[in-house]
């Protein structure tokens, strides 16, 4: 089909452009087809709709001022969908308004700028693209969103977001001298909610590999918008040379900008905007002759490798895949302003070899204003190599006066509704810092990111609104991800798979109101939409029991990105039938991630098989939360069971367990095993959270453990109660971020803390309960000693 581009398809096209001769085509075989024909100044053109597996390679070369365009009919409504891919290659291509959704990539790229090992993309644009939760099904299944091979290619006003699988968003691949100084442009993309994957390899952008991170890539990553991109620490990790991020705007990432192998990047006019959310951090440093000026650090929580500004020790003659010691940076005219942990130094001693400390490296006017934090500077190793000049620090104590430091008043403004500072003291000059982070100019410098109270900015700051396609506005946040739309409310009444049957027909999002009485299930229920089952009647809990005709079965089995609640019901385990339940819950066996369970009000008992548990972690599965609160559990085997990351890569099941106001009574094993195994610093680590528990009669024998943990980095136990156990083990906690205090161990060992760790407040008293409760009674030495003020135990 041939005819003429009319004024529609002209506006989306460069201005400088010849207009050619346009193909529109109705499915692959025709693209294939006219594909060939494209000469410089052509364009082809799918038409709006779905494209059910449209593996495209799109080839040819054009002429500068003469694009080959690949576009969609309208931008936005042509969505390439099941298993879908684009690859390109040659000179001058132009491709324009696709949108990838609702399947996966077959290879190893959604878009890729090469057809094959030596045919590669140059001087192309992709542009006013979608990928939209393409993912594969599998976590640890490895795909990269868009693969950049070649030289001078730019990827501007595309929005990547919701990848859930092992795999970099985008990658930049400087490997051989078709690709190595390739002054690719990533420009104004925005890059939405990426949650967290639980281990390494969930980048946002990755700019070389540690085999090629001596070769130049120069790359400019500039005025991109990047939210919530939470898959890992490092949202942009730099692993070549020469590479530029300038005035990009970080909001509310759980990560940093890492310059992770490489020499002489520049990170200049970027705006770090944390808002406190935990765990969002600045920039790393490592490796050589790096600039690092006119950023803003606002409001930043994250600590250690998230600091706002972490320098790193290094590993003598490092490997490349390693830690090369810091040399030769410099860090200067930035603004700290709120931020929990703003400067560390020497970060990383103590695990493989790094004890090379920073050398001559220089932080020079910056302004550092974090009221609410007391250490203002974290050193973890001696630091000799750092020095400080002419900057200004100020915390809880006012001016901080040290060597490097002098006195300053902190001015307050407002710029598009965020909050900055700025100070009149004079900077000293320096030669590459001509303008400050909103574009004006330096004539006579002042510390700091601002020149002044920055009424307005000349260099663009990077927003949702001027970032990202202009007709795409399925654009997913976090918290829109989670708040989908309103599901329907249906009462069930007891019988005989009529819950089975209505899960099995629920839509998402959809409440399921269980009437009193025994709700009878014959085979288990497969969860694939966020769902609600709860009690009709808040005075009655309506009972959920399995009777199976085979060994081993389950009840709940839980799928990819779904939030499965019960609020009000029992899950009996059924343990006196020819085939009692081994578990309540479990993952997916096929490795499901980024789901969540919570119960509330709940009554679980009587899962009493052998090696069975209540909820059980499969290989590969990654909860991103598992929540239990004001609920009894009780006479089973074991509790959770999230210990099947034996690989010890660092990997493990459930980025927050959280216990609360809950009771577990009589399990003759663990109630809990949390595994994390290795080291893997790319991840948070694992969070459990305990407070106000009873844990009674758990473990039957010395070789047990109460609550089971192995290397899980953030756990906080507090107010709660361990009596009457065999076990050998109550807990060993692990670690400076591991707490436990305020409670009380009765017959039970006392916990092991070590490497850091830390207990206070532990009570060995009998807890005197209730007679048949585990409340406490009047007498109790427990009440009102609880961190809350409340008693240690049950609210």
């Amino acid at each position: 089909m041939k005819k003429t581009i009319g004024i529609l398809l002209f506006m989306l096209l460069p201005f400088s452009v010849i207009l050619g001769t346009s193909y529109k085509v109705m499915n692959v075989y025709q693209f294939n087809e006219k594909s060939k024909l494209l000469l410089p100044g052509d364009s082809i053109i799918l038409s709006n709709g779905i494209w059910k597996d449209g593996q495209l390679v799109f080839k040819g070369n054009g002429e500068k001022n003469k694009y080959i365009y690949l576009l969609a009919e309208n931008p936005g409504k042509v969505s390439l969908e099941g298993e879908s891919c684009l690859r390109m290659s040659g000179n001058w291509l132009y491709v324009s308004g696709l949108v990838f959704r609702n399947g996966h990539t077959p290879r190893k790229t959604v878009i890729e700028f090469r057809t094959g090992s030596k045919e590669y993309a140059f001087n192309s644009v992709l542009t006013e693209c979608v990928i939209d939760q393409y993912n594969q099904e599998v976590k640890d299944s490895t795909d990269h969103w868009v693969a950049l091979y070649g030289q001078k290619n730019t990827i501007k006003n595309c929005y990547f977001a919701g990848k859930t699988n092992l795999g970099t968003t985008l990658i930049v691949c400087p490997d051989d001298e078709n690709s190595i100084n390739n002054q690719h442009l990533i420009y104004r993309n925005y890059f939405g909610f990426r949650p967290r994957l639980g281990s390494n390899g969930g980048e946002t952008i990755r700019i070389g590999t540690s085999e090629v991170c001596m070769n130049s890539s120069g790359t400019i990553v500039k005025g991109n918008y990047f939210e919530h991109c939470n898959g890992e620490t490092e949202i942009i990790s730099n692993k070549s040379c020469d590479n530029v991020f300038i005035n990009n705007t970080f909001y509310e990432c759980e990560g940093s900008l890492v310059l992770r192998h490489g020499n002489n990047a520049t990170v200049s006019g970027n705006w770090f905007i944390g808002n406190k959310k935990p765990n969002t951090g600045g920039v790393r440093v490592i490796n050589e002759g790096h600039k690092i000026f006119n950023n803003y650090f606002f409001r930043l929580a994250g600590d250690d490798f998230r600091s706002s500004l972490a320098i790193m020790n290094g590993i003598p003659n490092s490997p490349a895949n390693g830690y090369a010691p810091v040399k030769n940076v410099i860090v200067a005219n930035n603004t700290y302003y709120d931020c929990t942990s703003p400067w560390s130094f020497g970060v990383g001693i103590g695990f493989r070899n790094r004890i090379a400390k920073p050398e001559n490296t220089l932080l020079l006017n910056n302004l550092v204003y974090c009221p609410n934090t007391d250490e203002l500077i974290k050193y973890y190793d001696q630091t000799d190599g750092i020095m400080l000049d002419n900057n200004i620090l100020i915390n809880n104590k006012g001016n901080l006066e040290i060597k490097g430091t002098v006195k300053g008043e902190i001015l307050q403004s407002k710029l598009n509704d965020l909050e900055i500072i700025y100070t009149t003291i004079a900077a000293k000059k320096i030669a590459f810092v001509k303008e400050d982070i909103v574009g004006q100019p330096r004539t006579v410098p002042v510390i700091g990111a601002f020149q002044n109270k920055a009424e307005k900015i000349t260099n663009e700051m990077a927003t949702m609104q001027n970032c990202g396609p202009t007709e795409y506005e399925n654009r997913m946040t976090e918290p829109k991800q989670l708040a989908k739309r309103t599901g329907k409310l249906k009462v069930i009444e007891a019988g005989v798979d009529l819950l089975l049957k209505s899960v099995k027909n629920a839509g998402d999002n959809d409440t399921l109101l269980l009437m009193p009485g025994e709700h009878v299930v014959t085979k288990k229920m497969t969860i694939n939409q966020n769902l609600v089952i709860r009690s009709a009647d808040n005075k009655v809990k309506p009972i959920i029991i399995l009777k199976a005709d085979k060994e081993n079965a389950y009840i709940f089995e839980i799928s990819n990105n779904v939030k499965l609640q019960l609020e009000g019901v029992k899950i009996d385990g059924n343990s006196e039938s020819n085939f009692p339940t081994k578990y309540a819950f479990i993952s997916s066996r096929e490795g499901a991630a980024h789901f969540s369970l919570m119960l509330n009000q709940c009554e679980i008992s009587d899962f009493k098989v052998k090696t069975g548990s209540i909820y059980r972690a499969y290989k590969g599965s990654y909860a991103d939360s598992i929540v239990v609160t004001n609920s009894l559990m009780k006479d089973c085997f074991r509790g959770f069971s999230l210990s099947e990351e034996k690989d010890d890569k660092g990997t493990y099941n459930a980025e927050i367990v959280k216990f609360e106001n809950c009771v577990f009574d009589n399990f003759s094993q663990h109630a809990l095993d949390y595994y994390r195994g290795g080291n893997d610093e790319s991840t948070l680590g694992g969070s459990l959270f305990v407070n106000h528990c009873v844990f009674n009669n758990i473990g039957e024998d010395e070789k047990q453990s109460i609550l089971k943990l192995n290397g899980i980095v953030n756990v906080s136990i507090a107010n709660s109660i361990f009596s009457n156990s065999m076990a050998k083990t109550s807990v060993k906690l692990s670690g400076s971020k591991n707490l436990i205090q305020n409670c009380c161990f009765y017959n039970s060992p006392a916990p092991k803390v070590e490497n850091g760790a830390v207990s206070q407040n532990l009570y060995f008293d009998n807890p005197r309960f209730e007679k048949n409760s585990f409340l406490l009674s009047k007498k109790s030495s427990l009440i009102g000693k609880a961190t809350d003020g409340g008693n240690i135990g049950l609210k």
